[in-house]
């Protein structure tokens, strides 16, 4: 089902609030202040956007040097918010008993405003406005993780938008190397299986991938794009308009490499990867599950009062994580490290990180003077695991998992929602897309717990109680033989990620992806 662009305008005006509609949606992890991002320790945001609600955890200092945290949260008003950073004391240090944390005090407001997916401006009270950007981890390690320097096959959902930034169409694509080990990519056009190989090149200062199709058969002139954090966005000109640059966002979900009579794959929720070329039937295999990335709480600690979080972040095959908890004496600090994410071991279904918690003093302050950190302890080992049990009525491993803080036992942590989400309108409503059905629609329609496209044509139902990451989709057709339907499975995303649908834009009209990046 194909819209123009106006039509796909006003059928998502279905919000309830009169706030404006973003085109792109900040990535959740950790964001840095671009000015202090000169290799030694100092201040950071660990940013996370769910619909129209706003989460910011800031990692920074007291004006004696100790370490501390706040927090702001509430709703974005386009691509910005104001509101107040809140101090916490009271809560749980490592290793102690249970305690919940209480609000302290506010230093001010902090203002906050997005450009892209990847960029923007923080004000913090006492200070100018200055630029922030997403942190991204540029090394160039080859391995079946780095898509930077890929080994194997990487599978890519590439969305083409129009020049109003409206769904025009879509390719998927393998980000692999050719036999002189230069990156390149081989594109799909629609539902072809006919590829297309489109030489690349990699510019490490910007960690980003130029394309020419020039050679190819390909209808794509040539494509720039950039993959963070599971995401991937850029821009690209089409042969018969190439005066025209759109924009291109999309997905990264997994990877998958064939060597040794091994299997080595990374994936955000299928343990299979669509499209990838398999030469013979590997003897063991290693998977790396990526988790979502964001805020994340202990299970347990999630009692609707404030206390301890944690920042999870891994891109490529490392793991960086902050956890904003209190020091013995309840005062708030933070602790942050960071390692080696992969496999827990050959045939396992698991994958883990473990490295030292570090704490810091000494950088900058609201309102201070510019300043660095330094590392003033180390708390001792911290191990994440997650992995994946067939038995679980979700297949989302990305959305759980387990930490071990230094002195405690191992405890369940969870991706934190935000964004209220209690009926299946409030899931479904938005403009998807399903690459495996090649169908393009808006779910803008509820009656009876059923929501509808907006032709009603394609019923959505939740029919599993066991199993709410699984909806029911039919599409109803008629004929000279009566109707008919056909069955249109759709797995739930968390975050827009791990489905076999794409959420191109949520219910409140919001685009999901990082938008134009230049």
């Amino acid at each position: 089902m194909r819209f123009s662009s106006l039509a796909i305008a006003s059928l998502l005006v279905f919000s309830a609030n009169s706030w404006a509609a973003r085109d792109f949606t900040p990535q959740a992890g950790t964001w840095i202040v671009s000015s202090e991002l000169d290799g030694k320790p100092g201040r950071g945001l660990a940013i996370d956007v769910q619909g129209n609600t706003f989460f910011m955890q800031v990692f920074g200092y007291e004006k004696n040097g100790d370490a501390t945290f706040y927090t702001a949260t509430g709703q974005l008003d386009g691509n910005s918010i104001t509101a107040p950073l809140v101090r916490y004391t009271g809560g749980r240090s490592f290793g102690s008993e249970a305690r919940d944390g209480v609000e302290d005090s506010s230093p001010g407001d902090v203002t906050v405003s997005f450009s892209n997916g990847l960029k923007g401006s923080v004000q913090f009270p006492g200070e100018a406005p200055a630029a922030m950007e997403r942190f991204a981890i540029k090394e160039f390690t080859p391995s079946i993780s780095n898509p930077l320097a890929q080994i194997g096959q990487r599978g890519l959902h590439l969305l083409i938008l129009d020049k109003d930034l409206q769904f025009k169409q879509y390719r998927s694509a393998m980000l692999q190397r050719d036999s002189q080990g230069q990156p390149v990519l081989v594109e799909h056009p629609g539902s072809s299986a006919m590829g297309h190989v489109l030489p690349c090149s990699l510019e490490p200062d910007e960690g980003q991938f130029v394309c020419s199709a020039a050679d190819s058969g390909s209808d794509i002139d040539s494509l720039r794009f950039r993959i963070v954090g599971g995401q991937l966005a850029g821009q690209i000109t089409m042969k018969d308009s190439p005066a025209q640059q759109l924009t291109v966002i999309g997905q990264s979900d997994s990877a998958v490499n064939i060597a040794n009579n091994q299997r080595q794959q990374q994936n955000y929720w299928s343990v299979v990867i669509p499209g990838a070329t398999v030469t013979g039937i590997p003897m063991t295999h290693t998977h790396q599950l990526m988790p979502v990335n964001g805020t994340w709480i202990v299970q347990d600690e999630l009692t609707g009062k404030p206390g301890r979080g944690l920042a999870l972040d891994v891109q490529n095959s490392t793991m960086v994580l902050q956890v904003f908890n209190y020091s013995a004496n309840g005062q708030p600090t933070f602790h942050m490290g960071s390692g080696a994410y992969g496999s827990a071991g050959v045939n396992s279904l698991a994958s883990y990180a473990e490295f030292a918690l570090n704490q810091y003093a000494g950088g900058r302050s609201l309102g201070g003077p510019a300043q660095s950190a330094h590392p003033v302890a180390d708390a001792g080992p911290v191990r994440i695991d997650l992995a994946l049990n067939r038995e679980q009525p979700t297949p989302h491993f990305s959305q759980r998992g387990t930490v071990t803080f230094p002195g405690e036992a191992p405890k369940a942590i969870v991706r934190m929602r935000l964004d209220n989400q209690p009926s299946l309108a409030d899931k479904l409503f938005g403009e998807w897309y399903s690459h495996s059905q090649d169908i393009h629609l808006v779910f803008n329609q509820e009656n009876n717990g059923v929501v509808l496209s907006s032709d009603g044509s394609v019923s959505c139902t939740q029919k599993n109680p066991d199993n709410l990451d699984f909806v029911s989709c039919v599409k109803a057709s008629a004929s000279d033989n009566g109707s008919s339907t056909t069955p249109y499975p759709l797995t739930l995303p968390l975050l827009n990620q791990g489905s076999n649908w794409i959420q191109i834009r949520d219910r409140f009209g919001n685009l999901q992806g990082l938008g134009n990046i230049d």
